[in-house]
């Protein structure tokens, strides 16, 4: 048996559920809108939405690190 060579992803779970939240879907589907597995204008809209949200907690958690609060 071979190991399986598909890397796994992870997502920030907090924007997942609040998206899933705002847009009355399931986290599952949210999820596969990112993956782009879902082809529609909601799936769509979810994607562009996670990039913007997801980007600017990167953002901020790469500023924590380079100006720490002591």
């Amino acid at each position: 048996m071979d190991k399986s060579i598909k890397k796994r992803l992870s997502y920030n779970t907090e924007v997942v559920k609040a998206l899933s939240e705002e847009f009355g879907v399931s986290t599952t589907f949210v999820r596969q809108a990112i993956r782009k597995d879902k082809h529609s204008l909601t799936a769509q809209t979810i994607e562009k939405k996670y990039k913007e949200l997801a980007g600017a907690s990167l953002r901020a958690i790469k500023d924590f690190k380079k100006n720490p609060i002591i």
